[in-house]
């Protein structure tokens, strides 16, 4: 089945919106698939923005960390399980990845594990099989602690001259940078708690993660959990306000616990809170292709 609600909860429906697509492959890179000719990384970038694929996963994984108790046979029917999901390569790429958030570099929820095994297994059987690879990263800006990544295919030789091609894909976050901008006049604390919100809005949409909460199982026990990791993880107490069905609040609690983390990051990292802004990246997903000789 396809659970829209379950997948917009969790801030994985990733935009029917258009993918923006930026070359930056050498321009005499090779276009040839076969020899000793490195794959044209533009090429591929290309395939995987407009090649689309669909994808059947299950939330066992994510069901099991949460409550293993509702996978036995008094629990859920395995088929309230299954999952479908649809898009460009890209797109399911970058989906895939955000299923995979970390803070300080502990996952955020489990609930997209097969998503993720299934989607790289996909898109690897559209590559070549020698001489690529592709990586996909979300931050809300560089050196976040909120982060997530992910690789298909191998490192390339020291020794290879190396190609690549990026795609900016609509992470489904709550746009910032303009705003951040906008903000950084009041400095960087004002930037920092604009990204924070932001970050949070996109990763617990308040109304459509309220509406999980009151839903049937898993998907109600895998919002919760997904809350009280992100508590656990924020150093925020949010478990009340779940209980509650206090997604707003919930939300403002996380946003108030990772303001001062984003802040002095942003301080550390850049010179003034303009630059830090204009590094706000919130509302994109990085697909990097890159190519090389076999």
């Amino acid at each position: 089945m396809t659970d829209l609600v379950f997948d917009v909860t969790v801030c994985l429906l990733l935009v029917s919106a258009s993918i923006g697509l930026v070359v930056t492959a050498d321009a005499g890179a090779n276009t040839g698939l076969g020899g000793d000719a490195a794959v044209d990384a533009d090429g591929v970038a290309s395939s995987l923005a407009t090649s689309t694929a669909t994808v059947n996963y299950s939330l066992a994984p994510g069901v099991d960390a949460a409550d293993p108790s509702l996978l036995d046979a008094d629990g859920v029917d395995p088929r309230e399980l299954e999952r479908t999901a649809h898009g460009s390569l890209a797109g399911l790429l970058a989906r895939a990845t955000l299923g995979a958030v970390t803070v300080d570099g502990a996952r955020l929820s489990r609930a997209h594990d097969d998503f993720r095994k299934r989607t790289a297994a996909r898109v690897a059987s559209e590559l070549p099989t020698r001489g690529v690879s592709v990586a996909v990263s979300w931050t809300p800006f560089p050196g976040s602690s909120v982060r997530a990544s992910d690789t298909l295919g191998p490192e390339p030789p020291s020794s290879a001259t190396v190609h690549s091609a990026t795609l900016d894909v609509p992470s489904g976050f709550p746009a910032a940078r303009e705003d951040a901008v906008a903000a950084s006049t009041d400095g960087f604390d004002a930037v920092a708690r604009l990204v924070a919100d932001r970050t949070v809005a996109g990763l617990f949409p308040p109304a459509l993660a309220r509406l999980a909460l009151r839903g049937d199982e898993p998907v109600s026990t895998l919002m919760a959990h997904r809350y009280e990791r992100a508590g656990a993880l924020a150093g925020a107490s949010v478990a009340p306000e779940v209980a509650r069905e206090e997604t707003r609040a919930a939300n403002a609690d996380l946003a108030a616990a990772l303001n001062p983390r984003f802040a002095e990051t942003m301080r550390d990292r850049y010179d003034t809170p303009r630059a830090a802004a204009e590094a706000v990246s919130v509302g994109r997903v990085t697909v990097v292709v890159r190519t090389w000789s076999p």
